[in-house]
């Protein structure tokens, strides 16, 4: 498997389910060892060929996992099993695409007004210069677009 490296997560991961997952990836020959690095737990999971790192923010009662490396398939599978963590990365990726494909679409129409004001104007350079930043918007737009119907 090739390195996966998923950042930007809040995954909510109760004690119980975090010792579900530490005795699921012991049971593999996976050994684990506990880092500490700016008030965040870092998980590294490990064997001979691979290492994996899960980094938390503890709170009260449970901890939230944040960043994930993930460089074995195993690892993946108990993470899947544990704690449904494929299914909550890709919620959090596409809640993220809305967020950006909004402010995008807010842009456009902010440019477009902005557009219809210096034509009116006769202002050729700022019309040109925001006919360039419409394109690029739409641009952005499209790749967010398809990024949503590869998921």
């Amino acid at each position: 498997m090739e390195a996966t490296h998923y950042d930007d997560l809040s995954i909510y991961v109760p004690k119980n389910q975090l010792d579900k997952l530490i005795n699921g990836v012991l049971q593999d020959k996976y050994r684990i060892f506990w880092g500490f690095n700016k008030g965040k737990m870092i998980l590294n999971i490990y064997n001979s060929e691979v290492n994996n790192k899960l980094t938390f923010k503890r709170h009260k009662g449970f901890l939230e996992l944040v960043e994930a490396r993930l460089k074995s398939p195993y690892v993946l599978k108990v993470l899947d099993e544990d704690i449904d963590f494929s299914v909550k990365a890709t919620l959090k990726h596409n809640e993220d695409v809305k967020r950006n494909k909004k402010v995008i679409y807010s842009e456009i129409d902010y440019f477009l007004l902005e557009l219809l004001h210096f034509k009116k104007m006769g202002d050729e350079q700022s019309v040109q210069n925001i006919k360039d930043r419409l394109a690029e918007l739409t641009h952005e737009w499209n790749r967010l677009t398809l990024q949503k119907a590869r998921s």
